[in-house]
Parts: structure tokens; C-alpha cells; sequence
């Protein structure tokens, strides 16, 4: 009895465990993207600041794209948070795009590390629940007539 409620126990924490790691993997891949999505801003922001009035394709979303020049003005208008968009000169949108990616990277790697911690916990918690069994079922075949 007293293995059946630690049995119990076992497999409520293994639950808890595995939708923590789920939604771990689901945050990791979020910042996967994020990461990938400055980087992307950041190869764009380089090759526009050697550009020379150049005529260009600009996304305007929905698969429309619409012609454009390149300004000499090298400006970049980047997003601070709560609606507020500042302009920068190119360089300096540059630095910011490496420095939120240095933060997404962090953030990720803290998050790998927190689910490699709990997939290790979990993997305990397996282990346990498989010997909790084995041992409850080896005495089942000692009483068996």
C-alpha cells in the first residue's frame, strides 16, 4: 500500500515534469525564431547601408511588394517596446539588433539548461516508478499459490 501512494506521488510529478518540459521546448523554439528574425533584420540593415540609390523590393506583407529607393538618409526606426519606435542611424540599430540577439541567447541557453535539469529529474522519476513496480510485482509472484 504505503509503494502504491508513492507510486502515485511518482507519476504526478513525472506528469508535471513532462508538460514543464513541453512548454520549455515551446519557449526555447519561440526565442529560436526571435533570434533568427533579428538576425535576419541585421544582415538586411548591413547590405541597405552599402547600397548607393539603389532601386529595391520592398515586402508590404500579404505576398505584395512595392518598388523603392534607396535613401541616402541612413536611418533605421526600431520598435523600444509599448509602441514607442525610435530612429537610429544604421550602425547604432546594428549594435542594438547584436545586443537583443546576445539577450534571446542567453534566455535560451537558461532555458535549455532548465529543461535538460528537468528531463534529468524526470528520467530519475522513471527509473524510480520502474523499480516501485518491478518490486511490487516480484512480491505478486511470491504470494501467487
Amino acid at each position: 500500500m504505503e509503494n502504491e501512494g508513492a507510486l502515485e506521488n511518482l507519476l504526478a510529478t513525472a506528469d508535471v515534469l513532462k508538460k514543464h518540459i513541453e512548454n520549455l521546448n515551446v519557449q526555447i523554439q519561440f526565442l529560436r525564431e526571435q533570434r533568427e528574425e533579428h538576425y535576419n533584420a541585421k544582415v538586411t540593415l548591413e547590405n541597405y547601408l552599402k547600397m548607393k540609390n539603389e532601386e529595391i523590393l520592398m515586402d508590404i506583407g500579404a505576398n505584395t511588394y512595392v518598388y523603392c529607393r534607396v535613401s541616402e538618409k541612413k536611418k533605421a526606426m526600431i520598435s523600444i517596446g509599448s509602441n514607442v519606435i525610435v530612429e537610429y542611424d544604421i550602425t547604432r540599430a546594428i549594435q542594438t539588433l547584436d545586443s537583443r540577439m546576445k539577450d534571446l541567447e542567453d534566455a535560451e541557453r537558461k532555458f535549455i539548461q532548465e529543461s535538460e535539469k528537468a528531463q534529468a529529474q524526470y528520467a530519475a522519476i522513471e527509473r524510480r516508478v520502474e523499480e516501485i513496480y518491478n518490486s511490487y510485482k516480484g512480491k505478486e509472484n511470491v504470494q501467487s499459490p
